[in-house]
């Protein structure tokens, strides 16, 4: 069983440029830039990937892919606006190995993106579940295109996951149920108040001080909320 993810990296390429030429930085001058030097140096990180043995590229060479994806941008003139796409592949804990995570990692990247873009695939192992991260330019290396990520690809990334899943016997996610956005994501990690967790605070208070189903149902109403009777 695995799950995926896409989203969209904003900057601007006469940043990332800059950036590109001073190896030696560790923080973006530019606040939109920062979080695809972010992904590159995240997504190979030693300690993560077995000293980079997970380390995939895909129409580019992984020791100079961010140059390279910079060069495709210059190229078509395309240097605003997305620069590059993150998407994960998450497995269940203990269902798959290392080397066969990164084989169904790769094998989606190059299936969905492989055939325009270049891409940066890694497994990392540094948590308790295998995953994929997944880098690729925003611009097509081929004709200068741009991704574009609508929900038919969205359900495409899913179809074409399950697939692999399914060809290498794996379990399948056969009711998927559609996750909070990414900012919603984002927004609870950072304690922010979002429409779910303040949901689960009302819920969590009508259990607290609701003696009985009844007394929790008036004390939601009386919140605005509206309650249904099956």
């Amino acid at each position: 069983m695995a799950t995926t993810k896409l989203w969209h990296i904003k900057g601007r390429l006469k940043d990332l440029l800059a950036y590109v030429e001073n190896p030696e930085k560790t923080m973006a001058e530019k606040p939109d830039l920062q979080p695809l030097w972010d992904v590159i140096s995240y997504v190979q990180r030693p300690a993560a990937t077995e000293q980079g043995e997970y380390v995939t590229a895909v129409n580019c060479l992984k020791e100079i892919a961010l140059q390279q994806m910079t060069w495709t941008k210059k190229r078509f003139g395309k240097e605003d606006k997305y620069i590059a796409w993150h998407g994960y592949q998450s497995f269940k804990p203990g269902e798959v190995t290392p080397e066969l995570c990164h084989e169904i990692g790769v094998r989606l990247a190059k299936e969905m993106w492989g055939d325009r873009f270049q891409i940066i695939v890694t497994t990392h192992l540094d948590k308790g579940h295998l995953h994929n991260h997944i880098c690729f330019n925003s611009v097509s290396f081929r004709d200068g295109g741009r991704y574009n990520y609508s929900k038919v690809e969205q359900q495409r990334l899913r179809n074409c996951s399950d697939s692999l899943c399914r060809e290498y016997g794996l379990s399948v996610i056969k009711n998927p149920h559609k996750a909070p956005s990414r900012q919603v994501w984002l927004d609870e990690k950072a304690g922010k108040p979002t429409r779910y967790n303040v949901y689960r605070e009302d819920v969590h208070e009508a259990i607290i001080y609701s003696r009985s189903p009844r007394l929790m149902e008036a004390y939601l109403r009386r919140k605005g909320y509206i309650t249904v009777c099956w």
